[in-house]
C-alpha cells in the first residue's frame, strides 16, 4: 500500500493541518492528485529559489491589479473549459471557499435553470442581497451556475494562486 511509504511525521503533520481546515487528509491528497492530473504535472512551481523568487514577486503586482470583473470571467472561463467536475463542486461548497479564498459565500452557487428569473433568484442571498452575477454566468454540463461577486483586496492573492494551478494548461 502506498500509505506505508509516506513519511509517518510528515502524514502526522499535514493530517493535523487539514484537520483546522476541516478536510480529512484523505481529501486532501485527493484534491491534490485531481490537481495534478489537470495540471499534468504538481500542481505548483518548481524552480530554484531566485527563479521562484522573481516569480512570486511579478505574481504578487498582477494580483493586486486584478478586478472583480476579471475574476468573474476567469471563473466563468475555468468552469465552462477547464475545471474538473470535482473542482466545480467545490466551489459551490461554502466551507472550502472560505477555506480557499477567505470568502463568506461559495463561488459557484447552482441556479434552477438558464432562465433570466432563475438566475436573478440565484444571484440573491437568504437576505435577498445580490451575491452573485446575474450577466456572467457559467454553464457546464447542461447546468448553469452563479459566480460570486464578493471579491475583496484580502482576497485576490488567494484567488491568484488557486487560478494558477488550474490555468495552467487550459
Amino acid at each position: 500500500m502506498i500509505a506505508t511509504k509516506i513519511d509517518p511525521q510528515l502524514l502526522e503533520k499535514a493530517t493535523s493541518i487539514f484537520a483546522e481546515l476541516g478536510l480529512p487528509i484523505e481529501q486532501a491528497i485527493n484534491v491534490f492528485l485531481a490537481m495534478s492530473v489537470q495540471a499534468k504535472g504538481f500542481p505548483f512551481s518548481v524552480a530554484l529559489e531566485n527563479e521562484a523568487e522573481a516569480q512570486e514577486a511579478s505574481h504578487s503586482q498582477a494580483q493586486n491589479k486584478i478586478s472583480n470583473a476579471e475574476i468573474t470571467e476567469a471563473i466563468q472561463d475555468l468552469v465552462e473549459h477547464a475545471l474538473p467536475q470535482s473542482e466545480i463542486e467545490n466551489l459551490t461548497q461554502l466551507t472550502y471557499c472560505r477555506n480557499t479564498f477567505g470568502l463568506s459565500f461559495p463561488v459557484l452557487k447552482l441556479a434552477k435553470s438558464p432562465r433570466p428569473e432563475d438566475i436573478r433568484s440565484a444571484a440573491k442571498d437568504a437576505k435577498e442581497r445580490n451575491r452573485y452575477s446575474t450577466t456572467k454566468v457559467a454553464q457546464r454540463d447542461e447546468k448553469t451556475y452563479v459566480i460570486c461577486t464578493q471579491w475583496t483586496d484580502r482576497h485576490r492573492n488567494a484567488f491568484c494562486r488557486w487560478q494558477a494551478i488550474f490555468s495552467r494548461n487550459a
